[in-house]
């Protein structure tokens, strides 16, 4: 990987045959949009803009074959990077994301509503075929799923575009800034009046029939990934060493639901209390 990010930034030519290639294959779109970030990153936006025109060719190529997903994350990803450059806020970026995911979401249901409904109808057939039981709420409930399915898809562009913007912010501090990225997230920390608003919107959405239930996934993960920041940072205030992440994050993969609305309730509280500024660091 930092061979990669050396090459990518060693010229044009170089960065744009990465952008280009990653987007063409399938499933490296995310590699494209981190190369787009990178130079972004460093060299500006219109020295990243060129780079983006000739990793949208193969991404618009996918679009006219019903996946829009490539340039949803790649044109996002670029500016996020655009707003992170110029920002130099993590909660700003995070702020922008939250609103291209819900544009690219609206855009995408429009576009590709069909398409859609028919990944819903696989699904409810897949869930009959498990679980015979469930046949009768899921006939029912179709109109539930579509919109847990678009409230995927649309928490799936923000964690992807935020995840190529994390990997290019990563290869310029390994080559330019060593520990960088590392303090930027270790100190990641929400505003009072984004956090609770972002929980108060959630749990209104929740408590609702449904009809909202889509953006819940979408709103949540921005506390997720402050509440992860927060374990990363006391952990590393601590010295207690990376077996405790480890743990974490074996605990999200098992526990799920429990340990995330932890994660999202101490992401809450410690934007009240600076939890970490509290945390006495190891001697």
């Amino acid at each position: 990987m930092h061979g990669l990010a050396e090459f990518i930034l060693k010229g044009r030519t170089q960065a744009i045959v990465v952008a280009a290639v990653a987007a063409l294959l399938p499933l490296l779109f995310w590699l494209s949009a981190a190369a787009v970030c990178l130079v972004t990153l460093r060299k500006g936006a219109a020295e990243g803009g060129v780079i983006l025109v000739g990793a949208l060719v193969p991404a618009i190529m996918w679009s006219r074959q019903g996946d829009l997903t490539p340039i949803i994350v790649i044109l996002g990803s670029y500016i996020l990077a655009t707003v992170l450059r110029n920002t130099v806020s993590w909660q700003r970026t995070i702020q922008a994301s939250l609103l291209l995911a819900v544009i690219a979401g609206l855009v995408q249901q429009q576009l590709n509503g069909d398409v859609l409904e028919q990944v819903v109808i696989a699904a409810q057939k897949m869930m009959m075929q498990a679980s015979p039981e469930m046949s009768a709420s899921l006939s029912t409930d179709s109109q539930w799923l579509l919109q847990a399915t678009l409230g995927a898809f649309d928490a799936l562009h923000f964690a992807m575009m935020l995840s190529s913007l994390f990997l290019a912010r990563w290869w310029q501090s390994k080559l330019y800034n060593p520990g960088g990225l590392q303090q930027e997230f270790h100190q990641l920390r929400f505003s009072p009046l984004f956090a609770l608003s972002l929980l108060a919107i959630t749990v209104i959405a929740t408590s609702g029939d449904g009809e909202f239930i889509r953006w819940v996934p979408l709103l949540v993960s921005p506390l997720i990934i402050a509440g992860l920041a927060l374990a990363h940072g006391s952990v590393a205030k601590r010295s207690l060493g990376r077996s405790w992440i480890i743990a974490l994050y074996i605990a999200v993969i098992l526990l799920q639901s429990y340990v995330i609305t932890v994660l999202v309730i101490l992401a809450a509280i410690d934007t009240l209390v600076d939890i970490r500024n509290k945390i006495p660091a190891s001697q």
